[in-house]
């Protein structure tokens, strides 16, 4: 099996030769202070209570559902959408284990299989990087959601990635690609603009910083959270952005660094919220 385009990743989970890794990252990623808080934040706009019923869009293993299954409780309804069969699994295995009754479902964040009106809430976390038109995906979020419903979303800025590497000339090629290539890779920073463009009201905007200091090359694929390193040098590679010996060099660079405690990194992630006109 050939790698993905390493522009998608994340949209291509089950073609990943071992897609657990991309499970474990976005279980690490969750993790990350910045990603805690912005949960937090758009979690307080939500308000997600029992009885309720909310739909998150590109739900992956689906954590963010299963809380909000306790929430709403016996008479809500808490359902994930995801593009992975093998994020809906896990999704379903972790949901079975905790006891919680919620709803999985296969399906396209551009074409939800919903009708108007549907949920009384409904939010996405860090999909629509992935996506050709995040426009439509949100426009898809409102449709979906009752008069006067709240929306939430958390997206990252991927150009506001920095990375200390000791071959500064690579690492910007590295960068410049992704930067090219894929549009939508710096859509946090345009929430608030396609939030009002698709008629939301009270909307509101933060932003956090996820820094990246803690890596131990020799017992992690790369810094927790982020895409193990060895994937992505290779599919760097396979796609002609670097040779197999500068994708070599440049990953075993970036371990030395870390193995002498000099790794640093850094990324802007937003979330965004605001409310369907109506009652």
């Amino acid at each position: 099996m050939s790698l993905p385009d390493p522009t998608k990743a994340f949209a291509e989970v089950d073609r990943i030769p071992d897609p657990a890794l991309l499970v474990q990252g976005m279980d690490e990623t969750s993790r990350w202070e910045a990603v805690r808080e912005l949960r937090d934040h758009t979690a307080a706009w939500l308000r997600v209570g029992p009885g309720a019923g909310v739909l998150d869009v590109g739900c992956g293993p689906g954590d963010v559902v299963i809380a909000f299954a306790r929430s709403t409780g016996p008479g809500g309804r808490a359902v994930g959408v995801d593009a992975s069969t093998v994020m809906l699994e896990e999704a379903r295995r972790r949901a079975a284990e905790a006891g919680v009754v919620a709803e999985f479902h296969l399906g396209d964040a551009q074409a939800l299989d919903f009708a108007d009106g549907a949920f009384d809430a409904c939010r996405s976390e860090r999909t629509f990087q992935w996506l050709s038109d995040p426009a439509l995906a949100l426009s898809e979020m409102v449709r979906v959601t009752r008069p006067g419903g709240p929306v939430a979303v958390i997206d990252s800025d991927w150009a506001t990635f920095s990375l200390d590497h000791p071959d500064g000339a690579v690492t910007s090629r590295i960068l410049d690609f992704f930067n090219r290539s894929r549009p939508e890779h710096s859509v946090g920073r345009r929430l608030r603009r396609l939030f009002r463009g698709a008629g939301l009201q009270d909307v509101s905007v933060v932003a956090r910083a996820a820094l990246f200091t803690d890596w131990d090359p020799d017992t992690q694929q790369g810094p927790p959270g982020l895409i193990p390193l060895p994937l992505l040098v290779g599919m760097l590679s396979e796609a002609g952005v670097l040779t197999g010996q500068e994708a070599a060099t440049w990953l075993a660079q970036a371990m030395q660094s870390a193995r002498d405690g000099d790794f640093c990194g850094s990324l802007t992630i937003y979330g965004a919220c605001g409310r369907k006109p109506g009652p």
